[in-house]
Order: C-alpha cells, then structure tokens, then sequence
C-alpha cells in the first residue's frame, strides 16, 4: 500500500486514478447542485484536499491543507468514523469556530468516511453548500455510491502493490530480488544525482551453501540464507537497498561515502554466520565480499555490479589461498 502517513498527491502512484476521481467528484458536485465537492484525505499532518470540484465559487483546491486541530467537518467524520449532514451550520454552535463556516461561507455540509482496505481512515467524499440544504435518502445513498468507487480504486491499489512486492521479493529472504534491486537501485540512483549524494555497493557471497545443502540438508541451507538476510538488516541501516539476486549472492547499495565502515558491517555479517554454524566444525562458511564506491553515477549500473563481483571474487581467493 501507499504510505499512509504521506499525502498520496505527493507519491509516486501512477495507478492512482486521479482523472477519473475528478470526474467522480464534479459529476457528484453536478447531481448535488452544490458549488464545491471533495476527496479528503487525513493523515497525521491534518486534512488535504486530494481532489476539488472545478467549480469557481470552491474556495479549496487540490494540495490545500488544513492543520489537523482545526474543527472542520470532516475531522469530525475521521473520528467518529460515521456519516455527517449538517444543513444549517450557522445555527448549530458546535461549528461556530469551523473556518469553513466562519471564513468561507459554507452552511451546508454532506459528507461519509473513505477506509484504506484494512479498514483504517483514508479521509472523506463530501459536499458543501452556501446555502441550507434538505437532502433525502436518495442523495445520502448517491454519495455513498460515490465513495464506494473510491474505495474500490484503493483495493485495487492495495492488490496492485501485493502483486509488486511478489514480483519484486525474494521469497525466502524478503529481501528484493533483482528485478526489485534494480528498480529500486535505478531510482535512488536518480536521487543521487539530485542531492549530489554519493553512493555505494557491496557485493556478497555466501560461503558453504552447497556443502550445508549436501551434509546437514536443504533445510539447513535455507535457513543459513534467511540468518544472511537477517544479519545485512541488522548490520545496515533500514535505507540500505538489500537484496538476494542469486542462490548464495547478495547485492546491497548504500548513500555513504564511508567504505570502512560498510566493511566493517559485512565483517560483522560474516562473523555472525560463523557463529552460527560454529556447532557444526565440518562446515566451513562465512560469507565473502566486494565493496566500492559509485564514482561515474553516468555509468550503467551492471558495471558497478560487475566491479563490485571482481572484488568480491578477489576476496573469496584471498581467503582461500
């Protein structure tokens, strides 16, 4: 899923299905006779209009946030999670200090939650009036009707994200695979190049695998993998990009100039795995290593893969010799 704490205006959600939500919204706006309409979402950072009715009496267009004390109606719906109408605002004193009462005017307000699919608040689909209004049942189901297109478009976002994540994961580790090492590698190397940042990539080998598979079992072998995985999270930072790309073959890009101490974490790593196995003396593993800093961020990617195999390759050598 989309980072529920982040405006979704500002991730980078292609399958986000803004147009048709516009159109969701004026048609809503259109059928209501109502001068302004919105998506709201809600995160910690209060309420922003996601989308807005293309209308010029709406005084609120997309990307405006209100702060989240503010006592405006759909704070109101965000924590009771029930449905609101108020017809005559100015006359009820709970919305006196309601900004968009008091500053802009509005008198009338329709409005019902939108849930993430696990349930959780995503914010609201309303509309608001200058005028009172006298809505009937029909109305209050045509809104619901409304929100539940909304809803069904965050399912399928939800789905699409799952469907991502098996397709960029491996599964054993939960770690990326390649495909997701890459996708993700190319964009934080675009970052990079952006903030001036400076990059680095380790490339790790499993020592032993075959012959843990071969004398202690498959299953042993696999959780030798899963401990690997394990130790990089522990060892580098949760910014790191880690992945399994191969059976024994990890790869892990780092926004550090700081190589000694990428070192010292695979170290650690290998240490560890050691450890591990330090029970069974006919096992001979750990893990060896490649380390480099990215120098030509112009340069395709495979190169510095391909480099940071040599010294990898050049350090299980060094050891074996």
């Amino acid at each position: 899923m989309p980072d529920k704490k982040a405006w979704l205006l500002d991730q980078p959600l292609e399958l986000v299905p803004f147009s048709k939500w516009q159109k969701t919204v004026d048609l809503m706006t259109t059928l209501f006779q109502a001068p302004a309409g919105f998506i709201v979402q809600h995160t910690h950072q209060g309420y922003q209009t996601t989308i807005a009715s293309q209308q010029d009496e709406n005084p609120y267009g997309p990307g405006v946030v209100i702060e989240p004390d503010e006592n405006i109606f759909c704070r109101k719906i965000v924590q009771t999670g029930q449905e609101l109408y108020v017809q005559k605002a100015t006359e009820e004193h709970e919305w006196q200090t309601n900004p968009e009462v008091s500053n802009d005017g509005f008198n009338s307000y329709l409005g019902v939650p939108i849930h993430w699919p696990n349930g959780d608040p995503f914010g609201t689909i309303c509309v608001m009036d200058f005028k009172v209004t006298n809505y009937d049942d029909s109305y209050m189901e045509l809104i619901r009707q409304f929100r539940d297109i909304v809803q069904a478009d965050l399912l399928l976002l939800d789905h699409f994200d799952q469907f991502r994540e098996l397709a960029m994961t491996d599964e054993l580790t939960r770690l990326y695979n390649r495909r997701g090492f890459e996708t993700v590698a190319q964009q934080r190397i675009q970052l990079a190049k952006r903030n001036d940042a400076r990059l680095a990539l380790v490339y790790m080998d499993m020592n032993g695998l075959k012959s843990i598979n071969d004398q202690l079992g498959h299953h042993l072998g696999d959780k030798a993998l899963t401990y690997v995985a394990e130790s990089l999270r522990q060892h580098f930072r949760s910014s790191d990009v880690l992945a399994r790309i191969g059976g024994d073959e990890f790869l892990l890009l780092a926004e550090t100039d700081n190589l000694n101490a990428l070192n010292d974490s695979c170290d650690k790593v290998d240490q560890a795995l050691k450890q591990y196995f330090s029970e069974h003396p006919i096992i001979t593993t750990g893990v060896s290593f490649g380390v480099l800093q990215i120098d030509d961020m112009h340069l395709p990617l495979a190169h510095w893969i391909n480099q940071a195999d040599e010294k990898m390759y050049r350090h299980k050598a060094s050891r074996s010799a």
